[in-house]
């Protein structure tokens, strides 16, 4: 449950992997390490549900 981290407009859709309040939302949204949530933005894209759909968890 996410509970601790706001989700801003922009981040129901993208991923903003600079930005390190991001990084953590979507960490804490995925259960994955940062560099898992990097790797896999690079693997994909930063759109959030290509990374889940990558990670195998749905949004």
């Amino acid at each position: 449950m996410v509970s601790s981290v706001s989700q801003p407009m922009s981040r129901q859709r993208h991923i903003d992997i600079y930005s390190p309040e991001d990084r953590a939302y979507w960490c804490e949204r995925f259960g994955v390490s940062e560099d898992a949530l990097r790797q896999a933005v690079k693997l994909t894209s930063n759109r959030a549900s290509t990374v889940a759909a990558h990670l195998g968890i749905s949004l």
